[in-house]
Parts: structure tokens; C-alpha cells; sequence
């Protein structure tokens, strides 16, 4: 599915109007008409909790991550510099909305761009980027399988395909 002209034009009106847009010029919401996030239904939280994500294999084709940009009419020129092995670049990465480690599907519906951000110390002064939704992501993960549960998985799933940013702020108040 493409995104239209008049779709880009107004996206970035109400990007500009976001209190967001002030602090940074790079998109950290997915756009809901495009990724509305999927889970692997026969995926057991047993199963969630015991694997080591990041070593696994993952289904995501170089097809779905052109496809995701393309769809977004993303340009990684938009993303901020961040050092990146010694040197200076604009990275994105195509991300799952909702985690893997958290049930998410190696689906296009459940992918887009997200640009990684500067590193800071003080976490509360880092733009939202890539960075800040990993360590939402880790953070959730210990939570749903330390001790091990369903309804908080349920719960997590849903509350970071609705908003990532603010279930990291509900979390990480001014950290």
C-alpha cells in the first residue's frame, strides 16, 4: 500500500504540530494506517522467556524492509547523525513495533523505520529514537518473564502498538 502525497502533506502538518517536533526532526511513531502491529499468535510466553533474541533467526527479508521504506517514502537522510563505528552516519533501523522478545511478528505490518538517536548520559535530554525503545523493550521483557505472565504480556503488547513513547514515559518519568 502507498502513501499518497496528500497523506505525506498532512503527516508532516500534524508532525509539526506535535510537541515532539520541536525537540527533533525525525518521525518516533510508526504511523498507525501503515504499521499497526501483529503478534505470532501460537508463539507460548514459555517460549518467549527462554529465547535468546538478537541470536535467533529472524524472517525479515530485504523485500519487507524495502517495502516498509518505501511505504513511509523514508529517507535515511532524515535520521540524526550518531557515531557509529568511529564515524559519523544517519542510521535507521527497520524495527517491530511490537518486539519480538515481546511476541511481535516478522510481519510488514508490524515493521517501519526508526532512526537510532545521539546517545546521552541523561536519558530524560536523549531525542526518542531506536536507542530508547531497545531499552523499553529489555525492560519489558524481564518484567513479563520474571515471574512469567500472560496478562502483562497482553497488556504490553497493546499499550506499545498504541504508543511506545508513552508507555517509555509512563516508565522512565524523567530518566
Amino acid at each position: 500500500m502507498g502513501v499518497t502525497e496528500l497523506e505525506r502533506a498532512i503527516f508532516s502538518i500534524l508532525l509539526l504540530l506535535s510537541p515532539v517536533a520541536a525537540a527533533q526532526s525525525f518521525e518516533t511513531l510508526p504511523r498507525p494506517y501503515l504499521t499497526q502491529g501483529a503478534i505470532r499468535g501460537s508463539l507460548r510466553i514459555s517460549k518467549i522467556c527462554r529465547t535468546k533474541w538478537g541470536s535467533d533467526a529472524r524472517k525479515v527479508t530485504e523485500a519487507m524492509k524495502e517495502q516498509v521504506m518505501h511505504a513511509y517514502g523514508f529517507e535515511v537522510r532524515t535520521c540524526p547523525y550518531t557515531v557509529y563505528k568511529g564515524r559519523r552516519a544517519h542510521r535507521v533501523e527497520i524495527d517491530h513495533l511490537i518486539p519480538r522478545s515481546l511476541g511481535g511478528a516478522d510481519d510488514v505490518r508490524n515493521l517501519w523505520p526508526e532512526c537510532y538517536e545521539p546517545v546521552m548520559k541523561d536519558k530524560s535530554r536523549q531525542a526518542d529514537g531506536a536507542r530508547k525503545k531497545d531499552r523499553l523493550e529489555t525492560y519489558l521483557h524481564r518484567k513479563v518473564c520474571h515471574p512469567q505472565s500472560t496478562e502483562l504480556l497482553k497488556q504490553y503488547q497493546n499499550a506499545i502498538a498504541a504508543n511506545w513513547l508513552s508507555l517509555y514515559r509512563s516508565i522512565y518519568r524523567n530518566k
